[in-house]
């Protein structure tokens, strides 16, 4: 089936949702030298050698490739195989491969990192290293594939230090020995599609897992401005990017009914000094806006959060500040000021500066400079140690490298060893399954997706043997101890019953799917209520970001129903560890049933994904509903819907 066009322009960020856009993405991905993060394991014990794998592409030609490694944290330096700062592991050909998506030949090099004690912070640059390129000839220009030369054209980057230069660097005394030789540096290609000249990579030795509450918890999503303010309405459009009186005495006077759900964590956007609403342009990481209250209102909202047995996660923008952030004021008054080289400067960005997509007032911080670096970490750990919030969810994860995360988790797990942070990427599972070892999980956006065409108006866009597949492949990918927090809707898309064109069962049968079969599930406020939108969302997706419903506005019956759920996740174990084994699938009546099990708890969860009633048959053996109702044999299930069955 072909995914509609309401569906890909609704998907966060952009989706490689086109064979197109696919098969341009996976040839860039196999273009130049490239790391992608790739290395075994991921998650590195101590004493563990490393390996790294490197590809390269049709478009450069290398006859040597050496990492740049460091183990004091520092930053590695050296150039055609000779380390000045740090020591040097080569890597070696251990594949030549074709590769039919561009119709050529590429490669992979493969070496060993040494095993590192405990708490060790290693870092590292790939270099490729062609002794003895052959200069064009001008007859040679537009000849295909490239030469190095042709792939190694001038270009801007920004060094370790900040400082604006050209690429490829020059390596000491020149092109090397002789006046001849040509080095490629391995980069990381962004979700914005940029990339760096030369990537730093890293990742800390250590012991950390996620916490055994964030892999069973269930998580309740407030947009602070939004969740109690004094109005309850639909906002109009003028109103939809202003300040409109929500704040933290809201959310405490709301305590009871979020505890009241069922869940057992609570997540706030940003709360930090801002510049807008929504607060995702941090003014200062040490200071509480105003307009949200002050610092003993946190106080009191962690202390009477965790009274209800609710842990409470803040959201953390690492990647970029508020243009209003002093150093980068500094940074435009004075071209001369120190404070540039905590952003990357450059006339080849669209403002002279790199941000935020092209958002100009959110500049991106240069995490390669240890001023930055130290701010972004200190400012963790001070909200986790003096205010013992219980972790982060963190903005546009993709943004800020590897090795930044791998220093910014180590240092949140040692200001709170039992903090959850987990990071916002929106790409494919691949890229997520790199996070492992970096943060304890990413969000899953795959998930919301595969969900969103299973459940849309006013019918299925997928079998729903792409459904099963799809989640039971992702179960099986990823690493156990990395955790996939999972949701149908947030700040950042059209709310799931707009989507679903105001239709109930739709979002019923979805909330019993993300409880069912996603990994941490994350419920945004007002979904549980029936809050939905008035308008499509606009191109900054104000939309999803009405007022939460009260009172009388919010839908009994549906929100009973949500809580059910919430409860059935909480109480079976079986839905958070078990692993998903399928008893019947039928794609032409859209009917799947499925069994989970863990250590002795079962729970069956058939799905009828058509349009018509269905019947179903459960295995021998006594069962019940989520109501309490007996139920054996072949059963009738109601088009577009899920059921639940436990052993009676």
């Amino acid at each position: 089936m072909t995914d509609s066009p309401a569906v890909m322009q609704d998907f966060v960020f952009g989706a490689l949702e086109t064979d197109a856009n696919t098969l341009a993405a996976e040839r860039q991905r196999w273009s130049g030298i490239r790391h992608h993060h790739a290395i075994d394991p991921l998650d590195p014990q101590p004493g563990q050698p490393v390996t790294l794998t490197v590809t390269v592409g049709r478009d450069a030609l290398v006859e040597r490739i050496t990492a740049y490694v460091t183990t004091d944290g520092s930053q590695p330096a050296g150039a055609q195989g000779v380390a000045s700062h740090g020591f040097t592991v080569d890597l070696q050909r251990v594949e030549t491969r074709f590769q039919p998506i561009y119709w050529d030949f590429a490669e992979l090099w493969q070496g060993q990192l040494p095993g590192q004690p405990e708490g060790t912070h290693v870092r590292y640059v790939i270099e490729g290293y062609c002794p003895h390129p052959q200069p064009l000839s001008q007859g040679e220009r537009g000849v295909w594939p490239p030469s190095p030369i042709m792939f190694c054209q001038r270009r801007q980057h920004t060094t370790s230090q900040g400082e604006r230069g050209v690429w490829p660097p020059s390596p000491p005394g020149g092109r090397g020995a002789g006046g001849e030789g040509l080095s490629l540096w391995a980069n990381e290609l962004r979700i914005d599609g940029t990339s760096e000249a030369r990537t730093t990579y890293g990742y800390t030795v250590d012991r950390c897992q996620p916490p055994t509450w964030a892999h069973e918890a269930v998580v309740y999503q407030v947009l602070v401005d939004r969740f109690a303010p004094a109005a309850d309405r639909w906002l109009e459009p003028a109103e939809m990017e202003s300040f409109i009186g929500g704040n933290l005495r809201g959310v405490i006077d709301s305590l009871d009914y979020i505890a009241g759900l069922g869940v057992d964590a609570l997540w706030l956007t940003p709360i930090f000094r801002c510049g807008s609403y929504h607060g995702y342009d941090t003014i200062d990481y040490f200071e509480i806006e105003p307009r949200f209250g002050v610092k003993a209102d946190l106080a009191e909202l962690v202390q009477k959060a965790h009274r209800r047995g609710l842990r409470l996660i803040l959201d953390f923008v690492a990647n970029h500040s508020s243009d209003q952030f002093p150093s980068f004021q500094q940074a435009l008054a004075d071209s001369a000021s120190p404070a540039r080289q905590l952003y990357d400067f450059s006339p080849a960005y669209q403002h002279g500066y790199r941000c935020f997509f092209t958002a100009a007032n959110m500049p991106q911080f240069n995490h390669e400079h240890p001023e930055a670096r130290r701010y972004l970490l200190d400012a963790a750990r001070y909200w986790l140690r003096e205010f013992g919030v219980d972790g982060y969810r963190l903005d546009y994860a993709a943004g800020p490298s590897h090795d930044f995360w791998s220093a910014f988790g180590a240092a949140c797990k040692e200001a709170n060893p039992g903090c959850w942070i987990f990071g916002e990427v929106t790409q494919g599972s691949d890229s997520l399954r790199t996070y492992s070892g970096r943060l304890d999980g990413c969000l899953d956006f795959g998930f919301t997706r595969q969900v969103r065409l299973l459940c849309a108006a006013p019918a299925p866009l997928i079998p729903v043997s792409r459904f099963a597949a799809a989640v039971q492949r992702t179960h099986r990918y990823f690493p156990i101890d990395f955790t996939r927090p999972a949701f149908i809707d947030n700040h950042d898309m059209n709310r799931f019953l707009w989507a679903a064109g105001n239709d109930q069962q739709l979002l019923r049968m979805a909330a019993a799917l993300l409880l069912g079969f996603g990994g941490t599930p994350i419920l945004y406020y007002g979904t549980e209520v029936g809050l939905s939108q008035p308008r499509a969302k606009g191109h900054y997706r104000e939309e999803a970001r009405h007022p939460m419903l009260w009172g009388d506005s919010q839908d009994a019956a549906l929100l009973a129903e949500f809580r059910r759920l919430i409860a059935l996740r909480r109480g079976h174990p079986a839905l958070v560890y078990g692993a998903i084994e399928t008893l019947a699938l039928d794609d032409e009546r859209g009917l799947w049933l499925a069994r989970r099990a863990h250590a002795g708890d079962e729970v069956l969860i058939a799905v009828n994904a058509s349009l018509r009633n269905g019947q179903i048959a459960l295995p021998p053996g006594r069962w019940i509903d989520l109501h309490g109702q007996a139920a054996a044999g072949a059963l009738s299930l109601p088009a577009r819907s899920v059921a639940f069955f436990l052993p009676a």
